[in-house]
Formats: structure tokens, C-alpha cells, sequence
């Protein structure tokens, strides 16, 4: 049996452990989709990209490759769940 080979993943929820777990895995070199809720009002992704802010003001940061920290996408679950489909959940 061949390994399986991940090169993208999906975590659901932006709170403080979800972007951390996002972070880490950015770190590790996967792709990432950072969802949660569509933001009401503003913008659609408000939530996950003000917790993305976050993580760049933490100290430890949890990048600490910041090469990959762009590697980590917003999204929310009403629009860009058919593009993860080929991530592993």
C-alpha cells in the first residue's frame, strides 16, 4: 500500500485553536482553508482574516517560517467548501 501523500488541508473554525492548528500545518508546508462563518455584516471572511491578524501579533508567533503564513486562505463554509474537496479533513 502506497502512503498517502497530503498536500492540502481543511480546518474548520477560526477561533484560537483552529488558527493555531491552521498556522501549524501552514508551517509544516501543507495548503490551508481557514473557515468559519460568514461575517454579518462586512466582509465575508471578516472572521477568519481577523484571526489570521492575530496570529501574526502572537509572540511566540506560530510562524515562525513566515514563508508559509500566506499559505494560509480564508474562507467561509457558504463559499469555498467545493474547493477543498481535495482536502484532507
Amino acid at each position: 500500500m502506497e502512503p498517502i501523500r497530503i498536500r492540502k488541508a481543511a480546518v474548520l473554525g477560526a477561533g484560537v485553536m483552529g488558527a493555531q492548528i491552521a498556522a501549524h500545518l501552514a508551517n509544516a508546508g501543507f495548503s490551508v482553508e481557514l473557515f468559519d462563518l460568514k461575517s454579518e455584516p462586512g466582509a465575508p471572511n471578516q472572521i477568519v482574516d481577523q484571526a489570521i491578524e492575530r496570529l501574526k501579533k502572537l509572540e511566540p508567533s506560530p510562524w515562525p517560517r513566515p514563508q508559509y503564513s500566506p499559505d494560509c486562505d480564508p474562507a467561509t463554509t457558504m463559499t469555498t467548501l467545493i474547493a477543498c474537496a481535495t482536502a484532507i479533513w
